[in-house]
């Protein structure tokens, strides 16, 4: 059975782009040397992997001279909360908060992290009421 097409980055992809994002446009040559010893992908594996964060509408690509140039068409936000919406659903039913309850659970938040997360709330159109 063929795997279903991620609208969402996958690792591989993700540290692509932040190359990419962090470089501003870059051609494979530049993502792999950026990537050595970090990664260890080929560069025919990095060029597939481009095409397909190009299909997934994550890059665009302009020729120049003999070599392709890529440059993100989403922002690093963007792509964040795409991921976030995507984890919002696939695991806590759309529900923010039960995202945040999951982390309350756990214990993993810092008495600073708490007070933020509460000054944030307070900050919130929706709460002043």
């Amino acid at each position: 059975m063929a795997r279903k097409k991620s609208r969402t980055l996958t690792d591989a992809e993700l540290r692509i782009m932040e190359v990419i994002w962090k470089k501003g446009s870059a051609t494979v040559g530049e993502v792999a040397e950026a990537l050595a010893g970090k990664d260890g992908s080929a560069y025919t594996t990095l060029l597939t992997l481009m095409g397909i964060l190009r299909a997934k509408g994550y890059l665009s690509c302009r020729k120049d001279g003999r070599v392709q140039v890529f440059t993100p068409r989403v922002e690093r936000d963007a792509a964040a909360r795409k991921a976030v919406q995507h984890l919002l659903k696939k695991f806590f039913a759309g529900s923010p908060g039960e995202l945040v309850l999951s982390f309350l659970r756990d214990d993993e938040l810092s008495l600073e992290e708490l007070e933020e997360l509460k000054q944030r709330i307070q900050e919130t159109p929706d709460s002043q009421s």
